[in-house]
């Protein structure tokens, strides 16, 4: 449990009401009186200030700190264009110490007197690449720097080369299974940035040990149909359908189907036209049941990744040209756990909410029609058990995992070797043992230089660069 300090300016802000419209982006508001931590392992405290720049990556840094026994945790949010709306913002802290709390909006400009003000032992750059770049830039320059921790908000593989690069200033990165620990270890050798990868379990992952479906769900078998496919073919042969429980038993018909959209896959308008296809048939085939598009943004607001395809005017197209079941799609905004109860079920073709809904027990299923492969960003799950067709949506037929691959992906024992790891970087960044990379500084320097100036310089100039530079 992180505790706000409340005579901080910077604090994570007073205590509201949950009716209160929602988080102010002023740092300077009065504060309240901070609550008392719930946890404890008697542990040294230690002090964490964690800069976000979407909802994404707020969601993670929030839900991680309160994870965390024995922190003093600062959660900040920095002025950029994916920045997250005030609707965005509780969605993504609720549930949390930040719940009904002022999340800070600092500028750039501030980074270093925000730093300066808190003296934190660590300092979680939970932020996407170019920004955690600056953020460790600025801390790294500090006499007494703190340790600098990085990671991602949900399933980190494939590993990134250019994700590293980004963050090569800093001591330690969180990955999330064992898989991703390999895959960063090797990533982060290949790009020569000296870190140490830390694992944890997802932070939004509350079950004891390996999760379990919820028996109430279990029911006669729906029978499979013949549902819409993609255009595509796969990139690999689809995995077999989910399993049923045993030889006459299968998961009920959901009352609720929720299909969480990933922004960047499929990349493809038919593809995903093929979703909501699927979707509209499952309704207008199961009269007693829902389907939901649960939306992480609503038009107009922004996420960490640009949505080329966006599912909203897909559905208003299917709605204009009166598919049958697509007025009975509906939309659903806020946190994903208010759609996961005992009658629900949960499609994606590649989001770490289907790691949120089967740590609650709920049936899901990974859409394997486009693939299941590097390129979907969900190759982890081909040997889940969890992977099934569109037909299989229209069914309704939504499985499990297998218990082997839930110990192996994700559902690792949880045995507080974080919080040890963190206090250990804590402990040398406090005595001074903290590596001096002034070498990767000025490359971090220079990496920001050209991406600033990409961003300013006309497209045609620097094409014609490109191309005598690849010329040589």
């Amino acid at each position: 449990m992180t505790t706000p300090d409340p005579s901080d300016p910077y604090s994570s802000g007073p205590l509201m009401p949950p009716s209160a419209a929602g988080p102010s982006r002023s740092a300077t508001a009065p504060w309240l009186s901070a609550t008392a931590p719930r946890r404890s392992a008697g542990l040294d405290p230690i002090r964490i200030l964690s800069v976000s720049d979407s909802e994404s990556y707020l969601k993670w840094a929030a839900q991680l700190l309160s994870s965390l026994p024995d922190v003093e945790g600062r959660v900040f949010l920095i002025d950029n264009p994916i920045l997250p709306t005030d609707e965005q913002i509780a969605s993504a802290v609720a549930g949390t110490d930040w719940q009904h709390r002022e999340i800070p909006v600092i500028a750039r400009s501030d980074l270093a007197q925000v730093i300066a003000d808190h003296s934190p032992d660590i300092v979680l750059g939970a932020a996407t690449g170019p920004i955690v770049a600056q953020v460790f830039l600025t801390a790294h320059s500090r006499a007494d720097r703190p340790a600098l921790v990085s990671g991602l908000p949900g399933m980190g593989l494939p590993a990134s080369g250019k994700g590293m690069n980004y963050r090569r200033l800093m001591d330690a990165f969180i990955a999330h299974s064992f898989a991703e620990v390999a895959a960063y270890t090797e990533a982060s050798t290949a790009a020569q940035v000296p870190c140490e990868v830390l694992l944890a379990r997802l932070p939004m992952l509350r079950s004891e040990g390996i999760p379990r479906l919820r028996t109430s769900t279990i029911t006669e078998a729906a029978p499979p149909a013949p549902g819409p496919t993609s255009d595509r073919d796969s990139h690999t042969t689809p995995p077999a359908s989910p399993r049923s429980l045993d030889a006459s038993n299968t998961l009920a018909v959901p009352r609720t189907l929720v299909f969480t959209p990933q922004a960047k896959v499929p990349a493809e308008r038919a593809d995903r036209e093929a979703i909501i296809a699927a979707l509209a048939e499952f309704a207008d085939r199961h009269p007693k049941s829902t389907a939901v598009i649960k939306m992480r943004s609503r038009p107009g607001e922004f996420e960490t990744h640009h949505e080329q395809h966006s599912y909203f005017e897909i559905l208003a197209d299917f709605r204009t040209r009166r598919v049958s079941g697509a007025d009975r799609i509906e939309l659903g905004y806020g946190p994903l756990s208010d759609f996961l109860d005992s009658e629900s079920a949960l499609v994606t073709v590649s989001s770490t909410a289907a790691l949120e809904s089967i740590d609650r027990g709920v049936p899901t299923l990974l859409i394997s029609d486009f693939g299941i492969d590097r390129e979907l960003l969900n190759e982890v799950f081909a040997e889940s058990g969890a992977t099934g067709t569109l037909a299989d949506v229209v069914a309704g037929n939504i499985g499990f995992p297998d218990p082997e691959w839930l110990a192996e992906n994700y559902f690792h024992s949880d045995d507080g070797q974080l919080r040890r790891d963190l206090g250990l970087l804590a402990t040398r960044a406090k005595a001074g043992q903290l590596p001096n990379r002034r070498s990767a500084f000025l490359k971090q320097k220079r990496l920001l230089l050209r991406a600033e100036l990409r961003t300013v310089t006309p497209a045609p100039i620097i094409s014609a660069y490109r191309r005598l530079r690849y010329a040589r």
